[in-house]
């Protein structure tokens, strides 16, 4: 694991372009482009630093195209508005996954992103319990204040991704994340 991970992921981060509002686009529609622009990086820098490719949810290439040098650029027809949340996971002896999504909390509309571990198997359906990582107000999100509150975890989770054991990810998780339900 490379030693400068956070200032890769820096680096990568730097790349998105800027996404305004225009003319019948939404808030939501900025911070999924956003959010989608920061899950196709990590899906790329993550299967570069690990040789293992996550699952991306929508998929990789209806998200964007990728143009090589850890440039991409989304595709226009997707309508990023719809698009309920992101998910960047896998399953090793357990299911993970890094959800980013939108939701509305007393009629305030919020993006979080967090992660989502299988702790369990109950009639051959996994049991994830939710970890949070970042949430804020929609019209406050920042990309970059979200990245800087998973930089943290991600030395853990390459971990894991690259023994293909649990534990790393599921300890420091647990240790310190707040758990916010199942």
């Amino acid at each position: 694991m490379p030693e400068n991970l956070s200032k890769v992921i820096d680096a990568d981060i730097t790349t998105i372009p800027t996404v305004t509002v225009s003319k019948g686009d939404t808030e939501r529609d900025r911070v999924m482009r956003l959010l989608a622009h920061t899950y196709l990086r990590l899906w790329t820098r993550l299967a570069l630093e690990s040789g293992f490719r996550l699952r991306l949810s929508p998929m990789q290439f209806v998200l964007g195209t990728y143009d090589g040098q850890m440039k991409w650029h989304l595709n226009e027809s997707v309508d990023f508005k719809r698009i309920a949340q992101l998910e960047l996971g896998g399953k090793f002896k357990k299911k993970h996954g890094l959800i980013a999504e939108t939701y509305e909390l007393k009629g305030e509309d919020r993006v979080r992103v967090f992660f989502a571990l299988e702790e369990e198997e109950i009639k051959t359906r996994p049991v994830l319990v939710n970890y949070l990582v970042y949430d804020a107000a929609m019209k406050e999100f920042d990309v970059k204040v979200a990245v800087d509150a998973l930089k943290p975890v991600l030395p853990a989770w390459l971990e894991t991704i690259t023994s293909a054991d649990d534990a790393p990810l599921w300890d420091y998780c647990k240790d310190k994340l707040e758990c916010v339900g199942i």
